[in-house]
């Protein structure tokens, strides 16, 4: 420790900036040496320690100058107490070190688990962080958290001392058991070519347009359930167009009575329609509906042009579906079935937030005398309105890669993509390309192949599958 106090004496003005204490240096120093030099983990344990002070986060060259100043005017006496944990100070240094990379390594196990579809319980996280403090030679078996994971069933005690040792855990890592963010797996070869396959239609339609002189507009519409009803809202990449835009309620005709609907009349926007049917399920009917209300507000914007992006429900890619979407003038992509939670905008970008806030305003209206479902159904008209309005989709579209002009960021789960991104060209995807997005029992004919394309090619250009 006198050497280690010498040390941070001579880097009293990187100590000083740092914000650390003489005993937090120390447990730096051990960090670095048990964990045989890994600079990542000394960086985490500083931000750590910056975060419970409230202070500002510092670069990876500040911590890396600051510790291997400490590493190099440490003697190697100190270093080998350190390492070895000699009783006394040096002992209490490295047991809260083996803590930290205990703690380290159990979360890195956690984010394995998830990836693999596994949901580890408490009893078992805190097992693994023992298992990973032996490893270090410091057993802590004997101790309280190991008789609390032995006697967790037996006795009231040993039950809060694990869920109490669980909260603080997930407080410093900020975790969540059961509902960990993880780090996005590896694409496999067969999904990064149906993400890349979608943005190659995507570009290939873009180029289109502005091959015609129109400016590409991409749309994403989707159907999501909220209670009595299902919602389908549509989002843009256009400020200005994104108001107007229509916005669909379809409910079963036995849940959502004829006089619900003429009560909520007068409140209900211009845009939004209700429609009461014999099932509340997207059809291919509604959908060509939907495609309808969708071009007469298109028509009013003759520089603009259309490009739909749907998922593989069977209503949405169905072949009257597709031949509607021609006669409206609406160029229509498909989201690769099985990655809508990866790639398609609303569900990445709007369901979830949506659903919460529309939560949040249903619970603070529970304490009133509300005549459901016509109360509801005024919460949801001035949600819509001020939730799909009030945000610029455009950004979002161009972190799923489907924004081109946009600066591209992509989102989390997309970064893996990043290379495939950028090698995407812009050339008309393959009738061999377009198959694989769809689903397996779906034949993608020669004319349906010509119905999914015959509006970018033209209409007299007729091509065969390739």
């Amino acid at each position: 420790m006198a050497s280690v106090r010498k040390a941070l004496s001579r880097s009293k003005a990187r100590a000083a900036t740092l914000h650390l204490t003489v005993r937090e240096a120390s447990i730096v120093l051990a960090i670095y040496l048990l964990s045989r030099y890994n600079l990542n983990a000394v960086a985490l344990y500083v931000a750590s320690r910056n975060a419970v002070r409230q202070q500002p986060s510092h670069s990876a060259a500040e911590v890396r100058e600051l510790t291997e100043s400490l590493y190099l005017e440490t003697s190697i006496d100190e270093l080998i107490a350190l390492e070895c944990g000699e009783p006394g100070r040096h002992a209490r240094v490295r047991h809260a070190a083996v803590s930290f990379l205990a703690e380290l390594r159990t979360v890195e196990w956690l984010e394995s688990q998830n990836m693999l579809g596994a949901a580890p319980s408490s009893a078992a996280m805190a097992s693994k962080y023992l298992m990973f403090c032996e490893a270090f030679h410091d057993s802590r078996w004997d101790g309280a958290l190991a008789r609390a994971v032995h006697n967790k069933s037996l006795n009231h005690s040993a039950g809060r001392y694990l869920r109490k040792w669980s909260a603080d855990f997930r407080e410093r890592w900020n975790v969540a058991f059961r509902v960990l963010s993880v780090k996005p797996p590896a694409p496999c070869a067969e999904l990064a070519a149906k993400v890349k396959t979608l943005w190659q239609w995507v570009f290939w339609l873009r180029h289109c347009c502005i091959g015609v002189g129109k400016i590409p507009i991409l749309l994403n519409l989707d159907e999501s359930y909220i209670p009595w009803l299902y919602y389908t809202p549509i989002i843009c990449t256009n400020e200005a167009l994104q108001p107007l835009l229509p916005r669909f309620l379809v409910a079963k005709r036995s849940v959502l009575s004829a006089r619900a609907v003429r009560t909520v009349s007068a409140q209900k926007p211009d845009n939004l329609h209700i429609w009461r049917e014999a099932s509340a399920w997207s059809t291919v009917r509604v959908m060509k509906r939907v495609l309808e209300e969708l071009s007469h507000v298109m028509a009013a914007f003759p520089a603009f042009q259309a490009i739909l992006l749907l998922d593989c429900h069977a209503s949405h890619i169905h072949p009257d579906t597709v031949r509607a979407a021609n006669n409206s003038n609406i160029w229509m992509a498909v989201i690769p079935a099985g990655l809508t939670g990866l790639i398609q905008p609303l569900d990445t970008l709007a369901f979830s937030a949506f659903k919460f806030h529309l939560k949040q305003q249903f619970q603070m209206g529970l304490g009133e005398s509300e005549t459901l479902p016509e109360d509801f159904l005024r919460r949801v008209f001035a949600l819509s309105q001020t939730f799909f309005n009030g945000r610029k989709w455009k950004a979002g579209f161009a972190s799923l890669g489907l924004e081109p002009e946009a600066p591209v960021r992509l989102s989390r789960d997309l970064r893996p993509y990043q290379e495939a991104l950028a090698l995407v060209p812009s050339s008309a995807p393959t009738g061999d390309q377009l198959a694989s997005i769809f689903p397996r029992n779906y034949v993608l004919t020669d004319d349906l192949f010509d119905a999914w394309t015959r509006l970018a090619r033209g209409r007299h250009l007729r091509l065969r599958l390739v």
